[in-house]
């Protein structure tokens, strides 16, 4: 019966691991190379057969990275400046190792690991990723976003994070524009909240008509009450319908609702 091992070229200048397929003939063991990590294509090795799905859990087991069916490990640390430090910080600890994906992109906030990322590094990902969470739920005039909405928001802008798109949001919502209408205003080059509701201000009339103050008795307007009614029935439809985290946590730790309201409140139509 046949088993995987991993090699490393010992010294300061070593390199691997390498995998090699080992098999007892009756007399001896053959050695069959396989490939390095990082470059080990799992259905087609440097030499012999495939590797089974086995063998391929055997070496995920010990980190050893694939050239396909990788498994990258990912979080979004919400400010580019942080993304990026948190990159220079990794590359700088483990100088000697491909700490990151290839496709991972210095232009987002998201940061993508190789799959064969020291643990460390994973940890240190996933609570920073966790912190930056907690700050973004815990800071005011900001509204979720729906996965759709993150799909066209372009966050390879310099100037563009989910904490801007967020707060943009919050801003455009608060001058009446209905949540199903406010990417129509939206453009990338909204960059703080005050040209945010600028835009909303100028597209208005088209979108809602004049808004008016919410004092008045009749009117388009919406008063901040009914803001935030807005707000959190956005939020339900995208806690319930999509399993939207964010959506879920802002209820919670912003607009003050239960776990048991959140199951017991119907999407609104």
């Amino acid at each position: 019966m046949a088993s995987i091992q991993t090699h490393r070229v010992p010294g300061p200048d070593g390199s691997g691991p390498y995998a090699y397929r080992v098999e007892w003939n009756g007399e001896d063991h053959d050695w069959t190379y396989l490939g390095p990590a990082g470059s080990l294509d799992p259905e087609a090795p440097a030499n012999g057969d495939p590797l089974t799905d086995s063998e391929i859990a055997q070496l995920r087991e010990e980190n050893f990275g694939f050239a396909r069916y990788r498994e990258s490990a990912e979080a979004d640390l919400y400010k580019k400046e942080l993304a990026n430090s948190f990159r220079e910080d990794m590359e700088e600890r483990f100088p000697n190792r491909n700490v990151f994906a290839p496709s991972d992109d210095k232009r987002t906030t998201t940061v993508e690991l190789a799959e064969d990322a020291p643990a460390t590094v994973k940890q240190l990902l996933s609570e920073r990723s966790t912190d930056m969470q907690a700050e973004l739920d815990s800071s005011a005039g900001q509204v979720p976003l729906s996965d759709s909405e993150r799909d066209e928001i372009d966050f390879t802008q310099d100037n563009m994070d989910t904490f801007t798109a967020r707060r943009a949001k919050a801003a455009v919502l608060d001058e009446g524009i209905p949540e199903s209408s406010w990417m129509d205003v939206w453009s990338d080059d909204l960059t703080t909240t005050g040209e945010a509701r600028e835009a909303a201000k100028r597209n208005r009339e088209s979108i809602v008509g004049d808004r008016t103050d919410e004092n008045e008795d009749m009117g388009g307007g919406t008063s901040n009450a009914e803001f935030r009614s807005q707000q959190e029935e956005s939020a339900l439809k995208y806690a319930k319908e999509e399993g939207d985290d964010d959506a879920r946590d802002y209820l919670l730790n912003e607009a003050g609702w239960t776990e048991e309201r959140i199951e017991n409140t119907p999407v609104p139509a």
